[in-house]
């Protein structure tokens, strides 16, 4: 029984924040490196035309990258804060284990996707809720069931 319901945590783990990159991706295309760059590049009169060809469609799919990025930021990282709270008041140990490492991976592909694109106090302050959310769930929920 211990092995099912690990495998049922783990499988919502890994699901849930697929889940929301891909509920993302429908409403905000996620750019594909080919839809941007021809390969092999069409030969040209010169090596010059080629390489600003190049480069002008490396900055479209950068572009269309951050774009992306932003919008799985805004969405994973609070719906996985309150994905994690959820899992950790479920009585459902497996389902409510399996939210709660769900709703910590969606944070992180939120964060491991637009960090560089993050100013100093965002990462800061953003990182200091999640924190106080980890915090706050492991005092009230946790600790509580070991007194």
């Amino acid at each position: 029984m211990l092995a099912k319901k690990f495998a049922l945590a783990f499988g919502i783990a890994v699901v849930f924040p697929a889940m929301i990159h891909y509920g993302v991706s429908m409403f905000s295309a996620e750019p594909r490196w080919q839809d941007y760059h021809v390969s092999p590049l069409v030969e040209s009169t010169s090596d010059s035309v080629a390489s600003a060809e190049y480069q002008r469609k490396d900055a479209e799919y950068k572009a269309a990258e951050k774009i992306f990025e932003k919008h799985l930021f805004a969405i994973a990282v609070p719906v996985g804060l309150i994905t994690l709270i959820l899992g950790a008041f479920l009585p459902i140990a497996a389902t409510g284990t399996g939210l709660m490492f769900g709703g910590i991976f969606s944070i992180c592909d939120g964060y491991f996707n637009y960090w560089s694109e993050l100013s100093s106090p965002l990462k800061f302050f953003s990182m200091l809720a999640a924190f106080i959310v980890l915090l706050f769930v492991g005092y009230r929920k946790l600790e509580r069931k070991q007194t």
